[in-house]
């Protein structure tokens, strides 16, 4: 299934409300007794309630909360997934003319995607702290005993409707695995935050990659919560939802640097989270630096990193099968937030709005995605040298837009 796709699901007569403000509980409660909605949930930093409504009468429901004076607005709780997991074909080994930045990681060879934005230098220059950055994983959960990401997970929380907060999709250990698995130890692949990052699991969608947009919501504000330098959003859907705007506003609000994926339809329509002003929204490239023939585009995308045949961790229920290569958005989201973390781990004081301002200053505008995005392909050198001498100042004399710094 490809990002952007509704179907019918469990979800499909699941309504959020939102009442106007200062508005009573007991009548809340009242209104719902009258519509026939059985209050199931709430999400109480933004005031709004999910309801359950029977099947045949969500859009009578629907015009009646929008008709009722004490509600702000009413909206289907929308299904929202990611693609599934494919292999692709093996990679090739890759080479670099900077040998001093090379880990010892024996996969590393077969990872274009560092190549190609320049991460064995980045490194090299980066000094970045142990484990300072925290990098909040938003996805099908992620292995905890996987041998590449052991010890880099430091909280678990699970709002999908899975027994599990382990991950039996595969598509968040693939995820986390770009962004931060293990570096350095001789096992696997490396990470592009260079173990400057830790990684939090919060589960939102189930064990076949799917989940409602108020339980993706929940994660975003509970991952703001508990101190989320960066949230990685490696999914979406074609409709915009006014309570995963709130959410978002709410995180981007506390500090956190929102990195979501522009999905996989071919088009310049709209994935949402990463279609909203304070998400960075991701398009995928591949090893010619074109866009990625899935990858969507337009004005509304702002960044492009490697989406294609990208060789990361995985877990198998039915194998033993550690690593796989895939394809995807979702894959390039997590070279932008490993690159977040590596920059926050290098010089701390920074906020999600310098961050943010660094990585699209430092991209690389190639003419193979000139008018397809609004800046260029991640550049984690450049990304890197930015960061050692940020000033605000300084890059308000580049053409970083004032609406990125100003949020």
């Amino acid at each position: 299934m490809e990002e952007g796709m509704i179907i019918v699901s469990e979800y499909s007569n699941q309504l959020i409300i939102c009442f106007k403000p200062r508005t009573r509980r007991t009548t809340c409660l009242k209104t719902h007794r009258e519509y026939g909605a059985d209050l199931i949930d709430e999400i109480k930093e933004l005031g709004h309630h999910i309801v359950k409504v029977p099947p045949n009468e969500v859009k009578s429901c629907i015009s009646k909360y929008t008709s009722c004076p004490y509600v702000r607005f009413v909206e289907e709780d929308l299904y929202i997934t990611t693609e599934p997991i494919d292999s692709t074909v093996e990679q090739t080994p890759v080479t670099t003319n900077n040998n001093k930045s090379l880990t010892n990681d024996p996969s590393l060879e077969k990872q274009w995607g560092l190549l190609s934005v320049n991460a064995h230098e980045a490194w090299g220059l980066s000094r970045a702290n142990a484990n300072l950055a925290r990098i909040a994983i938003l996805d099908s959960g992620i292995d905890q005993n996987h041998e590449d990401l052991r010890g880099k997970v430091i909280i678990n929380r699970n709002f999908s409707n899975s027994s599990t907060v382990n991950d039996l999709y595969g598509h968040g250990t693939h995820v986390a695995g770009i962004a931060g698995a293990v570096t350095n130890n001789r096992i696997g692949i490396a990470g592009i935050s260079f173990n400057a990052a830790q990684l939090m699991n919060i589960k939102v969608l189930g064990d076949t990659g799917g989940g409602s947009a108020s339980n993706v919501a929940k994660g975003i504000i509970y991952a703001a919560d508990q101190g989320a330098h960066i949230i990685n959003l490696s999914l979406g859907m074609g409709t915009r939802s006014e309570t995963l705007r709130n959410a978002v506003h709410y995180a981007h609000n506390r500090g956190c640097l929102l990195v979501g994926s522009a999905g996989n339809n071919s088009s310049s329509g709209e994935n949402y989270p990463a279609a909203f002003s304070q998400v960075i929204s991701v398009a995928a490239t591949n090893k010619d630096n074109e866009l990625a023939r899935f990858s969507n585009y337009g004005s509304w995308v702002d960044l492009a990193a490697p989406g294609q045949a990208i060789l990361s961790t995985f877990f198998n229920p039915s194998s033993n099968e550690k690593y796989r290569t895939a394809s995807g958005t979702s894959q390039a989201v997590p070279f932008v937030s490993g690159l977040a973390g590596l920059i926050k781990g290098t010089n701390p004081r920074l906020t999600n709005r310098d961050i943010g301002s660094i990585i699209f200053q430092a991209t690389d505008r190639l003419p193979e995605l000139s008018g397809k995005i609004r800046y260029g392909k991640i550049n984690a050198l450049k990304a890197m040298e930015l960061a050692r001498i940020f000033s605000r100042e300084k890059m308000r004399r580049h053409n970083i837009p004032p609406a990125w710094l100003n949020y």
